[in-house]
């Protein structure tokens, strides 16, 4: 049998028969013998020094490779605790940044040695934070603090730099003169630690859950190294939405379909979920959308890839305002705020002219083409600060006359500007509402594209050519892009599915008749092919009068299956700002398998933004002073942060 590693020296080095704890900063203070590589005091000192306890990985990994091995953690962890009584003799370590408690050995020749080694740390002076005082911080204090500020580093997104900083060590002067600092290494493990609990958190999360959503987006840093990451979104038993950040992944290769689809494999290997992901949602890059076809993913025959809805809207919206009419005015725009921007003389005057009316002092926004809304979020900006926008530039004190005619708008313009805000609004509406980070599932995506275009983009007798041509193409763009169009031969989408089984739009009052009937049957299909365990025939209530009595229990699967969809489809529909999890929670027993159903579908979000902002925090990890920071690293201090609601 090969030699198995223990977890143990994760935390911990070994030289010949002694091992020293990396954690705890004097090698010298924390020496632990094993002999014949036996753990038991490493783990002892491990669980009750630092609280670190095996993972649920390796507990399981040990138990499959069978409890016959001589040296097993477990067992050495027993053995050694029968013989604690007679090891109480103990050095305590007062100068290290862990304060340890060795064991001592019974020989004399050991006791000797270790009072050799009193003597000379009571001489020694240790890197204390600040104090002349004797009152020495106690180890549990020491460990305590050294917790909490791992726990800090991850949630403030800090170097680990920041353990050891001047800073730091002056406020620690004050809150805990005699704290010792922690060492960026040992605090490095600890934060592996908490990446270790929070991963077990995780993985039980989504082992309670039949079916597993993901949402997937590439990114590059200022170092130039290209990142995948993968969020894990599920429905717990408490019919409550859940997303977890599961991987940043550096990827050296091209991005290839074939490589992307392989690096999407190996994370839902590691995180044992290959069997449960139902769904991956991504842009519209299409090699990302061809590597989710090459994970073959299906839900019974039905190809469940989804792109999304906030990404594919904004190339509509894109493609509406490169009419000339709108570029041109967009581009003056955008040359007035670059003006202010870059003008410390303009931007003053434009605050003193805020105050002279009455108006919030308010940077302009920059549009940038990488950020959607940002064309509506600027011109709104400027047309809410028009008057103290046109005053500063109507100044010769503070604009010359050559700048002024280049920047200056026209009364005409400020019109189109005006048109031009109210057409993008109700886009830029709907595009929050699919981000919004409480989770905004898929099924509302074909009910709200609707609801736009019927209520605001219907056309007008008084629209100009201009408006007229903005709102054909974007009515155009959205059927086109989310396959509005269709007729008898069409499929049903994920998305309808989705809709049907949300109790705010399952009357599909959006969709032309033969497709209700068309996704009612799909969803009927569906049912059907359930598996006799997921159906759960024992939840079918018990006999209540004396006709069932006297017929008995001749409900079948089929009969059940059928009551519930029809009962479904008949009961009154959710108000549109009402919470779909709670009306199912509700009447979870009532359609238990339909319910099965819906927890799946419902948990499709609307876009991939969750994927997205984790490289908003990995770009805050990675700036400029630490564009050298190790790609493991990154995934490490992104993946604490993106769950740090899991690490209190």
């Amino acid at each position: 049998m090969a030699k198995r590693k223990s977890w143990v020296w994760d935390y911990a080095k070994r030289e010949g028969d002694r091992a020293f704890c990396d954690l705890c900063d004097d090698k010298s203070n924390n020496e632990y013998s094993c002999v014949g590589g036996t753990t038991g005091s490493l783990i002892r000192h491990l669980q009750n020094f630092h609280g670190i306890k095996p993972s649920e990985d390796s507990i399981r990994k040990r138990s499959q490779l069978g409890s016959n091995h001589p040296y097993n953690d477990t067992q050495e962890v027993i053995r050694s605790g029968s013989s604690e009584h007679e090891n109480n003799t103990t050095s305590i370590n007062q100068d290290d940044d862990t304060n340890l408690v060795n064991n001592a050995n019974t020989s004399s020749s050991r006791l000797e040695n270790n009072e050799e080694s009193k003597s000379r740390k009571r001489r020694r002076i240790s890197k204390k934070c600040g104090s002349n005082s004797d009152r020495e911080c106690n180890y549990e204090k020491t460990e305590q603090i050294h917790q909490a500020l791992a726990i800090l580093i991850a949630m403030n997104q800090l170097p680990l730099s920041f353990c050891s900083s001047p800073g730091f060590c002056q406020f620690m002067a004050v809150v805990e003169p005699n704290y010792k600092i922690c060492r960026d290494q040992a605090m490095k493990k600890r934060l592996h630690a908490l990446k270790s609990n929070v991963e077990d958190k995780i993985k039980n999360e989504l082992q309670n859950v039949k079916s597993v959503v993901c949402t997937t987006d590439g990114w590059s840093s200022i170092a130039q190294n290209s990142y995948i990451s993968l969020t894990a979104h599920i429905i717990d038993n408490q019919w409550s939405p859940k997303s977890f950040t599961l991987a940043t992944q550096e990827m050296t290769e091209r991005h290839t379909a074939v490589n992307l689809a392989e690096n999407l494999t190996c994370i839902f290997e590691n995180w044992e979920i290959n069997g449960k992901v139902s769904t991956v949602i991504t842009d519209n890059a299409k090699n990302i959308v061809n590597a989710v076809k090459l994970l073959n993913i299906t839900i019974d025959n039905e190809n469940m890839d989804v792109t999304c809805a906030a990404h594919s809207l904004q190339l509509a919206i894109n493609v509406a305002i490169k009419q000339e009419i709108f570029s041109d005015i967009i581009k003056q725009c955008s040359a007035v705020v670059g003006h202010f921007k870059h003008s410390n003389v303009a931007k003053q005057s434009l605050f003193n002219k805020q105050e002279q009316l009455g108006l919030l002092h308010q940077s302009l926004v920059q549009c940038c083409k990488t950020r959607w809304n940002s064309v509506y979020l600027m011109l709104d900006r400027l047309l809410k600060n028009r008057s103290p926008v046109s005053n500063v530039l109507a100044d010769r004190t503070v604009t010359s006359f050559y700048i002024a005619q280049k920047l200056e708008i026209t009364e005409s313009q400020w019109i189109k500007i005006e048109n031009l805000i109210s057409l993008l609004k109700p886009l830029y509406v709907v595009t929050n509402l699919f981000c919004s980070e409480n989770h905004s599932p898929a099924s509302m995506v074909i009910p709200l594209l609707s609801k736009l275009l019927d209520c605001h983009f219907k056309h007008k007798a008084a629209d100009d050519q201009y408006i007229t041509d903005f709102k054909n193409t974007i009515i155009f763009e959205i059927k086109e892009r989310f396959k509005f169009e269709r007729n008898e031969t069409s499929s049903v989408s994920v998305r309808q599915i989705a809709s049907f089984l949300d109790p705010r739009y399952k009357d599909l009052e959006f969709e032309p008749n033969f497709m209700r009937d068309k996704i009612r049957m799909a969803v009927e299909d569906l049912l059907e092919r359930f598996d006799e365990q997921e159906i759960n025939l024992e939840q079918i209530p018990p006999v209540q009068s004396d006709l069932e009595y006297l017929y008995g229990n001749t409900i079948t699967a089929d009969d059940n299956l059928t009551n519930q969809l029809q009962i479904y489809i008949a009961e009154p529909p959710l108000r549109f700002d009402q919470n779909p999890y709670e009306w199912w929670k509700l009447r979870e027993n009532k359609y238990s398998t339909l319910a099965v159903l819906a927890k799946q579908y419902l948990a499709i979000p609307a876009t991939s933004v969750s994927s997205e902002r984790c490289f908003s925090t990995a770009g805050n990890i990675v700036t400029s002073k630490r564009s050298c920071l190790l790609t493991k690293n990154v995934n490490m201090l992104t993946f604490l942060f993106q769950n740090k609601k899991l690490l209190v």
